[in-house]
């Protein structure tokens, strides 16, 4: 599963811009070790994760 396959759930499932942005933030937040795994097993480049991590805080 890469990043376009979960954007692809998250918006089968009625997630928006906004929906996706707090699931990270959630995410970021409360398991923020397990939320840097996690991108880089959806493939996510290293400059993509530091700008989620840091938007997500």
């Amino acid at each position: 599963m890469d990043k376009e396959k979960w954007t692809e759930i998250f918006r089968e499932a009625g997630f928006n811009n906004v929906d996706m942005h707090n699931w990270h933030k959630a995410f970021e937040k409360l398991y923020p070790e397990k939320h840097q795994a996690f991108l880089e097993h959806i493939q996510v480049g290293p400059e993509e994760i530091r700008k989620i991590r840091e938007w997500s805080k």
